[in-house]
């Protein structure tokens, strides 16, 4: 395949990922009420996530992050970088970035303090080795062509300090009513992510939604016990060490 291709190739990838985002934002409302705290099942995931998060963080000495630059890729409306604010980073030391022009300006609004910038993960706008911890939270799952995914995982690593930390957070079964999306196996992100150096911890975790949405809130002390058996958890949370 030839460069032109290959960039052909990448173009459309962009475009089809651009349109699925307007397409849940804008014409998809029983998503955001699917995805709303007031939602048990989502509620569920979120306080699973922000507590593998923590003790992830944890786990790596990452408790002072006062100091730390911190940069979210496809950072949706902000809601990550937010929950860094909480847990003691400065506003000033943040970056987000996404391709979807909306979300930027309501994640501006928001938190006007943070560095919000429209652009795209395969090309990111900073110097290399500029970020102590990088976020990646449900963005390669959306990206079906492989290079275009190793790409933004390359982009990732390379804005990451030397001993910094890439978080990474995604689901790991494709859900097959679902095309637009692609689950990213434990290792696939090993040979996204993989370099000489590397050290890859990853933690199985959230129920999986269908059971979730089911037993949440009927019986939560049945979801969290489900989910602490991990058998039929969905998502990971990886901590990535760049030497």
């Amino acid at each position: 395949m030839t460069a032109h291709d290959q960039a052909s190739e990448r173009e459309t990838e962009l475009a089809r990922i651009q349109a699925e985002y307007r397409r849940r934002d804008f014409c998809e409302p029983r998503l955001g009420k699917r995805y709303s705290l007031f939602n048990e099942a989502a509620l569920l995931h979120a306080q699973s996530l922000e507590r593998h998060l923590l003790a992830m963080l944890k786990q790596h000495k990452r408790t002072d992050l006062a100091t730390m630059k911190i940069l979210d890729v496809g950072c949706g409306y902000g809601g990550a970088l937010r929950r860094f604010i909480e847990y003691g980073a400065e506003p000033a030391n943040l970056s987000g970035i996404d391709m979807m022009p909306h979300r930027i300006a309501r994640a501006r609004g928001l938190s006007p303090a943070v560095d919000w910038q429209v652009g795209d993960a395969h090309q990111l706008p900073y110097l290399s080795g500029t970020f102590d911890i990088v976020l990646i939270f449900v963005v390669l799952s959306s990206i079906l062509n492989a290079e275009l995914r190793q790409t933004i995982a390359t982009e990732v690593c390379r804005v990451c300090k030397p001993g910094g930390l890439v978080l990474y957070h995604d689901f790991i079964h494709s859900n097959p009513r679902n095309p637009a999306v692609q689950g990213i196996t434990c290792g696939q992100i090993r040979q996204l992510f993989g370099r000489p150096g590397a050290r890859i911890v990853c933690r199985r975790m959230t129920l999986a939604p269908p059971i979730a949405r089911l037993i949440a809130p009927r019986a939560r002390w049945l979801a969290d016990t489900l989910e602490q058996l991990r058998i039929v958890n969905t998502h990971t949370l990886c901590a990535i060490t760049l030497d």
